[in-house]
């Protein structure tokens, strides 16, 4: 067996982390999961940072952290798993090429030989000719990279990623997720992520993690258009509205009527779904109708390419950046039957 098998169990204050995570040989998959929800306590258990409550986490076919007899304890340094966070946490001391080569001359790589290699990998992340900058001469991008190939140049089983992008600008971003994207090949990685965007383009799988426990996990593009909770349709960018199968239609608390296509309202009546739509495919339309629903404005947004109005039953993508409606209008939403789908409640 190899890559990485875990099942993650630490009591906190408020709730408890009880995760079950796998991860092929080679596979990235990606955590997401609203701020507080368990993430970084996720990772730091891999990495054995925190101690588990309960649970084994297993890296490339070894038991390196298990709770239930025999007891099993294998410290941070020898996992051969590296954890990857907002700050790349260079040595201050050390220039780029010593930070790289750090990790290979520890497990015993001679000096010359670990040099060599850590200035392979900064060529590799594109810093080819900066091996004796000090971290304070590099940008924030810069050291990022630098950190990214210590963390690869210690040739480890299994590299964590906790948001490693989120401080840095959105070009620079752009090019690190490029990096990682060409050196994580065949390398596990778990890699946490507030942005739909970097789970598309790193990960095969994504887990979503609310309050502790996994709520959706599957094939990304699978999670992010069939959201089963808020969160997810969220960062999905999409609606999703609560509600049952009725008569061959869908129907919600507040007695909005919607009708479509999809297969799902053949069910039998009261089947719990949820219907999802993009904000794109919303209408503001003047009054009552198929498929249209009263909402009250809660805000208004100027959007690159018209506004983006926030309301009490959804979110409208309009390209009339100069529409007069304000908080408290009530409107009429509309959406076409074909761009409704409808996914089962969890």
């Amino acid at each position: 067996m190899s890559g990485l098998q875990a099942r993650v169990v630490v009591d906190r204050a408020r709730f408890r982390v009880d995760v079950a995570l796998d991860a092929a040989a080679g596979e990235t998959v990606a955590i997401m999961g609203p701020s507080g929800a368990g993430k970084s306590t996720l990772l730091d258990a891999l990495a054995g940072l925190v101690p588990l409550n309960g649970g084994e986490v297993v890296v490339a076919g070894r038991t390196v952290e298990r709770v239930a007899a025999p007891r099993v304890h294998t410290p941070p340094m020898q996992r051969g798993v590296v954890l990857l966070g907002q700050d790349p946490r260079l040595f201050p001391h050390l220039n780029a090429r010593e930070n790289v080569a750090f990790g290979p001359r520890a497990a015993g790589t001679p000096a010359a030989q670990a040099r060599a290699d850590a200035d392979a990998w900064l060529d590799r992340v594109g810093l080819g000719g900066l091996g004796s900058r000090m971290p304070r001469e590099l940008s924030g991008g810069e050291q990022q990279r630098v950190a990214i190939a210590r963390a690869l140049a210690a040739s480890p089983r299994v590299v964590l990623l906790d948001e490693p992008l989120v401080a840095l600008d959105p070009v620079t971003a752009s090019e690190i997720r490029g990096t990682l994207r060409e050196q994580l090949v065949g390398v596990t990685t778990v890699a946490v992520t507030h942005d739909a965007g970097d789970a598309v383009a790193l990960a095969e799988r994504l887990f979503v993690i609310e309050a502790g426990a996994v709520v959706q996990s599957g094939p990304v593009r699978e999670v992010l258009a069939a959201p089963a909770s808020a969160f997810v349709a969220s960062v999905a960018d999409m609606n999703r509205m609560p509600g049952v199968s009725a008569g061959g239609g869908w129907t919600d608390a507040a007695g909005r009527v919607l009708t479509s296509a999809d297969a799902a309202l053949a069910l039998a009546d009261g089947v719990a779904l949820a219907a999802v739509f993009r904000p794109r495919d919303v209408r503001i339309v003047d009054g009552p109708g198929a498929n249209a629903w009263p909402a009250e404005v809660v805000r208004v947004e100027p959007t690159l390419l018209g506004i983006r109005v926030h309301t009490t039953a959804g979110v409208i993508d309009a390209a009339e950046p100069g529409a007069a409606w304000s908080s408290g209008d009530t409107v009429w939403l509309h959406v076409d039957p074909s761009r409704v789908r409808f996914v089962p409640l969890g």
